[in-house]
């Protein structure tokens, strides 16, 4: 009789075992982190896969240091990013610097220079309207663009807005915004900003571009944060140089870009 009760205990023991194996197993798909839900979905379900992921993001307790961060695009003093204007005559403000590093090269108007005024006022007219907005800036190589959104994701911002100027040819104009491929709410975002600022009568709109992966500051932007970058005309031509760097083109492209975003925040993200 004791012999056929000990060899029934054993086998509930083992079955008690195998149940508590499978549990377990079952629990460890269960806490998959955020980027493994990544893996089982396709481009055509992107929009739910954001949704998906943000979902996963709250359960951890993640908190938002910021709405919003304001990026100032390159760094300070970046030697492919100037425009040079020796013996030019052109009419532009006093806080925008013509720099000269002793080099033989001349004078020259920086776009980081150029991209901090309209970050900075962005950035002030955003925090006059109750939104907590940060300014991210660059002052070396190390912070550049590939880190930009890695430092962007620890304050965890409902947005992440880069502001550019660009260069091509010396005839070139225009502003258009760049959003992530397969982001409805990048595309969303970059959309409604470009309309925003469309009226300037300055600088024309042009299409919006995806961005196809050489932005390496939109790459690295969490999915928590949306990401969007602005190129808001070409300082290579030097026409367009005096329109983007004047008070008037800064005042317009701010205050519009301001309201918009708090419209975005209060009917999209708060």
């Amino acid at each position: 009789m004791l012999t056929l009760l000990i060899k029934k205990f054993k086998k509930l023991c083992t079955k008690l075992i195998v149940a508590c194996l499978i549990i377990a197993s079952f629990t460890g798909t269960v806490q998959a982190k955020d980027n493994q839900y990544i893996k089982f979905y396709t481009n055509e379900c992107q929009e739910y896969m954001r949704y998906q992921v943000e979902r996963v993001v709250d359960t951890f307790n993640v908190t938002r240091q910021c709405e919003v961060v304001i990026r100032v695009g390159e760094y300070q003093g970046k030697a492919g990013k100037r425009i040079y204007v020796n013996s030019q005559k052109i009419n532009i403000p006093n806080d925008i610097p013509v720099r000269n590093d002793g080099d033989g090269k001349g004078f020259y108007i920086s776009e980081w220079d150029i991209n901090l005024k309209e970050a900075e006022a962005l950035t002030k007219k955003l925090r006059a309207q109750g939104v907590n907005a940060v300014l991210q800036v660059s002052y070396n190589e190390s912070t550049d663009l590939n880190a930009a959104g890695r430092i962007s994701n620890k304050s965890n911002p409902y947005l992440y807005i880069s502001l550019h100027h660009n260069y091509f040819n010396s005839d070139s104009e225009g502003y258009f915004a760049m959003y992530n491929p397969n982001d409805k709410l990048s595309k969303y975002v970059a959309n409604r900003l470009s309309d925003s600022i469309k009226d300037n009568g300055m600088v024309k709109q042009r299409c919006n571009q995806q961005n196809t992966g050489y932005v390496g500051e939109l790459n690295s932007i969490h999915s928590g944060t949306t990401p969007v970058l602005l190129e808001l005309g070409f300082f290579s031509n030097i026409s367009e140089l005096e329109k983007i760097c004047s008070d008037k083109y800064v005042d317009y492209v701010s205050t519009n870009l301001s309201k918009e975003i708090v419209d975005i925040l209060n009917t999209d993200y708060r």
